[in-house]
């Protein structure tokens, strides 16, 4: 998605509030280099940086309380795509501080616009959403398809990659068919099958 329709979307923002749920992912995916393969989790990492500037690994961890393999990975992610900036402390060269950066941050306060700019409230919105789902890394694109439905109601696959990210055709059909084995959404028979 562009980033002027993005903009543009998000300030026509509807009244429904799942329309909004929608706009809140496609923010989260932009903050994240436009990769909607991005985990949740991931996303959750990258506003609790934004939330606490500065912070370190360790701060992070005990906050999410996640391992340190898994927030390497992530934090090694979140660098390498340019959300986040390291800077060795002025203290202790071996503490370093991360903050967000760039057009992550920029998104980032977008999607803040739907929770009154509070890192909590959006914490929380991902937390929710995170345990709606059986499976342990749940993805954003997999939130749009899910937050797409029950906007839809009764929709077609077609209809739901038309609304969701652009992807590859078996990707797409692989996120939601686990939604589907998941329990999330109801296969009805379609033209698609």
């Amino acid at each position: 998605m562009s980033p002027n329709i993005l903009k543009s979307a998000h300030n026509q923002a509807s009244a429904n509030r799942i329309q909004q749920m929608g706009l809140i992912l496609d923010h989260l995916v932009e903050a994240l280099g436009g990769d909607p393969s991005s985990s949740l989790r991931r996303a959750q990492i990258l506003v609790d940086i934004d939330g606490h500037p500065e912070t370190t690994q360790a701060g992070v961890m005990n906050r999410l309380k996640l391992n340190k393999s898994t927030l390497n990975r992530e934090i090694e992610w979140l660098y390498n795509q340019g959300c986040i900036l390291r800077q060795p402390s002025q203290l202790d060269g071996r503490v370093i501080h991360m903050l967000s950066c760039g057009y992550s941050k920029k998104n980032l306060s977008l999607a803040l616009d739907y929770f009154e700019k509070s890192h909590k409230n959006l914490h929380f919105f991902l937390e929710t959403l995170i345990n709606l789902f059986t499976e342990q890394k749940p993805t954003l694109r997999d939130a749009k398809f899910l937050v797409t439905a029950t906007d839809m109601g009764e929709a077609s696959r077609q209809e739901l990659f038309e609304r969701g990210y652009s992807g590859a055709q078996t990707t797409n059909i692989r996120a939601l068919d686990n939604l589907v084995e998941q329990g999330l959404l109801i296969k009805t028979e379609d033209e698609n099958g």
